[in-house]
């Protein structure tokens, strides 16, 4: 049952973020790489105070649930209002800031599109309290329609707007009104539901645990924003932004798909912890990592092997130079979707030192490793400095929370399926080597030995272990295909 919802969950959410590269290619293509960057930097500073407050009052909600499901809406409604209204003072205090600094550090066309974009999450509010509420209930295909139907009026919007010419100011009035229209269902659903008795007791309650949890939040907002933020102090051009934008959109988006799944394993290893059933959770683990697995890396390889080819075709020769960020970008992505369950798992378990403290190391590897990164500049590329930086800062967290959730559990692993990444990793770094002594004019000899990888990639990851039966069944029962199978054991 868990697999079928993950399943779900995965395949709805790569419908989703097809239509966001789609309004990306849109954007990047008809706009142009400094619509972009300026877009792109003003969603960073809306994706950091979302993850500070939005995301964390969400996780919350799912564990207060999940310890009480006669909670109600009411309470957990009273700290999103709170946390809007500090947001409203914070972003004010940011205006202020950049008014009166010395020549401002944004010009004031990055400072009005960042305050629309926030803007635009206060509009939103109705949905993120539905579909929250529905994912703590585990009506997961609810819960993502709605958000489907949500992204998918945001991305045409911004369709809309870059097709009849919009600037980057038009562009974010035009997602605002899809926002607004993206809460009209949640909003009619919320005022049905039962929101319970207001309690002060439970509104503290949800205050500290979202002071528990809001140094995981932060660190997440740091890892989707930071990067760029620390370009534009560098004095990076909108267009290097734009350029920058198009390779980590990928991996951004991609990171969608691992918060999505997280919001259903923080409710199941909740449930799990409260019935002992450490067995059944280490098993759960286990099988999210291979099935991340199998399906990041191959996309990974693909990029490598046809990403310069994919970025002419899909966004212009002009973005080339975004193709090192875009394999970065896929890496770091994939490493911290396997690390949200194990942030999950301790949260579930109630051991909020150890996550706070990961947390916190999270932050500092971030900010340590980006900056130290961009001022040495040891890639005499900023961009590509930068992006390093983030998948050093994953790797670090993944240590961290594996480590720590290992002291619960010793069964625990920094990789459950160690044999497969290396598998990936080889081939993927074998054509980076191979590719050097290719010469360049040389065509069919460069696209044969890339069709000759992936044409033998699935044959020879069967031969030697890497693909077992159980991985084809696996999908097969995620996509909800019969087989006609009676029982396979995964090896």
């Amino acid at each position: 049952m868990l697999g079928k919802k993950i399943g779900q969950n995965f395949f709805i959410s790569i419908i989703s973020m097809g239509l966001g590269i789609l309004s990306s290619v849109f954007i990047a293509r008809i706009g142009g790489p400094t619509i972009m960057g300026n877009i792109g930097l003003a969603m960073s500073f809306q994706v950091l105070v979302k993850s500070i407050f939005t995301h964390t009052v969400n996780s919350v909600h799912l564990k207060m649930y999940n310890e009480n499901n006669q909670i109600g809406l009411k309470n957990y409604m009273v700290v999103f209002v709170l946390y809007n209204v500090l947001t409203s003072l914070l972003v004010l205090s940011f205006v202020l800031w950049n008014h009166f600094s010395h020549n401002g550090t944004f010009t004031d066309l990055q400072i009005s599109l960042i305050v629309i974009f926030i803007l635009q999450d206060y509009l939103m509010t109705p949905f993120y309290i539905y579909i929250t509420d529905q994912s703590s209930k585990l009506n997961i295909i609810r819960s993502n329609m709605t958000d489907f139907y949500a992204q998918t009026l945001i991305n045409i919007a911004k369709i809309a707007a870059v097709l009849l010419g919009e600037s980057e100011i038009g562009i974010a009035w035009y997602i605002m009104a899809a926002c607004a229209l993206s809460s009209i269902y949640p909003l009619i659903n919320l005022i049905r539901s039962d929101f319970g008795t207001y309690s002060l007791a439970v509104v503290k309650k949800y205050i500290r645990y979202s002071m528990t949890i809001s140094t995981s939040t932060i660190a997440y907002g740091l890892l989707v924003s930071f990067d760029k933020v620390l370009l534009g102090l560098y004095q990076v051009s909108p267009e290097q932004i734009g350029f920058y934008n198009v390779g980590n959109r990928l991996g951004l988006l991609l990171m969608t798909l691992g918060i999505s799944i997280g919001s259903i394993l923080l409710s199941v290893f909740s449930k799990n912890a409260t019935e002992n059933n450490n067995d059944k959770t280490i098993s759960q683990l286990s099988s999210y990592e291979r099935f991340i697995t199998i399906s990041f890396l191959p996309a990974v390889l693909a990029a490598s092997l046809f990403g310069k080819e994919l970025i002419t075709l899909v966004f212009g020769a002009r973005y080339l130079e975004a193709f090192p960020v875009l394999i970065l970008s896929i890496l770091f992505a994939y490493v911290k979707i396997l690390t949200i369950p194990y942030q999950n798992y301790l949260f579930a378990n109630n051991s909020f030192k150890a996550f706070n403290r990961n947390s916190i190391l999270f932050i500092v590897a971030i900010v340590f490793f980006s900056t130290t990164m961009a001022y040495f500049n040891f890639f005499n590329d900023l961009p590509i400095s930068v992006a390093v930086a983030l998948l050093l800062a994953c790797l670090f967290e993944r240590v961290l929370f594996t480590r720590d959730a290992a002291k619960i559990d010793p069964q625990i692993r920094l990789f459950f399926h160690p044999g497969m990444m290396l598998f990936f990793t080889g081939i993927t770094v074998g054509w980076f080597v191979l590719n050097e002594f290719i010469p360049a004019t040389n065509y069919l000899l460069s696209y044969g030995i890339r069709a000759v990888i992936l044409l033998g990639l699935l044959p020879v990851g069967y031969l030697l272990g890497i693909y077992t039966k159980g991985d084809f069944y696996m999908i097969t029962d995620l996509l909800n295909i019969p087989t006609g199978k009676k029982e396979v054991s995964q090896a």
